[in-house]
């Protein structure tokens, strides 16, 4: 929330100094600093915004492959279990009883099925589940990625609204074209965070 509020003081300041302009007679070099500094904001404001939600998913994400590979080790201790119990139940010896037998049988075929069932359950077998908590950690990674990106077209456009801004006051292009540069690569930035984060996380 803060960021937020950050950022529409930094609108704010835009303003005034826009206004400023109109009502002093500033340069038209300074009105152009001072729809430079409102565009940087503006952009600012939305790398922010992106940032923020990539944060939630990374959240998010990291939660739910927690809870999956905590399924998957209750569906691996449940196969332990049954084959445990199907290898003991096949050598109890239930005498010559046919009916016994085929009971012994039909309870040993059922707890190989069960353990077959929990690791290659299409749906909730171990091996499913293990695709789904891989999946989770790849998006998380994806949104982490996407966290720095964004971040780091924050940090661009906060260092050109403070040149830009020194610029209205020193009267300097130099510091309007570093500003303008800053402000590019902040897009630049924003846009791979949303695109491509590999390339913008560093």
């Amino acid at each position: 929330m803060s960021d937020v509020v950050e950022s529409l003081e930094r609108h704010e300041h835009a303003g005034h100094m826009a206004h400023a302009a109109g009502e002093h007679g500033m340069s038209r070099g300074t009105q152009w600093t001072a729809l430079l500094v409102a565009a940087l904001a503006a952009g600012l404001a939305l790398a922010e915004q992106g940032a923020r939600h990539a944060e939630i998913r990374v959240q998010q994400r990291a939660i739910d492959a927690t809870d999956t590979w905590a399924q998957y080790q209750a569906k691996s201790t449940r196969g332990t279990v049954a084959r445990d119990i199907a290898a003991l139940a096949a050598v109890i010896e239930v005498g010559s009883d046919p009916a016994a037998i085929a009971r012994r049988d039909a309870l040993v075929a059922k707890l190989k099925a069960d353990a077959e069932g929990y690791d290659r359950d299409p749906e909730n077998g171990r091996e499913a589940i293990a695709r789904r908590a891989h999946e989770l950690e790849h998006s998380r990674d994806h949104a982490t990625e996407q966290t720095h990106a964004y971040h780091n077209g924050s940090a661009s456009y906060q260092l050109g609204i403070v040149l830009a801004t020194a610029s209205a006051i020193m009267r300097s292009r130099v510091l309007v074209i570093l500003a303008a540069t800053l402000g590019v690569a902040g897009t630049a930035l924003s846009i791979l965070g949303y695109a491509a984060p590999q390339w913008g996380a560093f």
